[in-house]
């Protein structure tokens, strides 16, 4: 263990002031706010995503010139090797929130998470190696299946997740419900108010997965027909990147 730091007992050094945690009014003072995004992993992950996908949009259009478009593209294709490199190890994060679902599920809801979390964690398993591939440590002849297997994975864990969230989202429009009509008191004005905040982050996450799933099949079928729309797929991103942006923001 490295030796501890001790702080300066000189009277004249001076001392920095420490930053206040909270700005005027009350709210999170926004540095501080931002240094906690930029410190999670799916904080950079997910900016790294809006800078890849805004670059497609672009590169969809007719707007850049012919010196920008080859540059534009080459920054789209480091940014995605970026991410995967970015995500190692990111597998253990479904498996342990497959460990730890909440109560005691359905066998149907159990069923639900595991291809959820199964699919989602073998998708981000063989995205390191995908990764390896491209980086040109592992034989580029297997890269083409190894592709494949991954699309294959991140559909099937969409389409869990997709059904669970629907589940979970009547569930929260039924207590929603149900707590307006016996409202008594201020309190249950307040539990009201936490109700619609997450009634609106699980329809947020649900548009999030039909995004991200619709870019899977685009992956899944090799983008043929309407899916290979460059400027759709690349808009689906986007979204899908705009929207967990605003989930990992709130909730650090």
């Amino acid at each position: 263990m490295a030796e501890e730091t001790k702080p300066s007992q000189n009277p004249k050094t001076p001392q920095m002031a420490p930053v206040p945690a909270t700005a005027k009014g009350g709210d999170r003072d926004f540095l501080l706010h931002l240094e906690a995004y930029l410190a999670r992993r799916d904080g950079v992950d997910k900016l790294l995503k809006i800078s890849r996908y805004a670059a497609k949009i672009v590169l969809s259009t007719s707007l850049p010139s012919k010196a920008l478009a080859p540059r534009l593209k080459a920054f789209e294709s480091s940014v995605g090797l970026s991410r995967k490199a970015f995500r190692l190890g990111k597998f253990v994060q479904d498996v342990n929130a497959f460990r730890s679902a909440d109560g005691s599920p359905s066998s149907a809801d159990l069923l639900l998470a595991a291809v959820a979390y199964g699919g989602e964690g073998l998708y981000y398993f063989v995205e390191q190696f995908v990764w390896l591939s491209k980086a040109g440590l592992i034989p580029s002849q297997h890269l083409r299946r190894l592709q494949k297997i991954s699309a294959w994975a991140e559909l099937v864990g969409y389409l869990g997740s997709i059904s669970l969230k629907a589940k979970e989202l009547r569930k929260i429009r039924f207590l929603l419900e149900s707590k307006v009509r016996s409202t008594k008191s201020s309190e249950d004005d307040d539990e009201i108010q936490k109700l619609r905040v997450k009634l609106l982050l699980k329809q947020l996450s649900l548009v999030q997965d039909f995004a991200d799933g619709l870019m899977a099949l685009g992956d899944v079928s090799d983008g043929k027909g309407f899916l290979s729309n460059p400027l759709l797929m690349a808009s689906a991103g986007l979204l899908s990147a705009l929207i967990s942006t605003h989930k990992n923001w709130t909730s650090c």
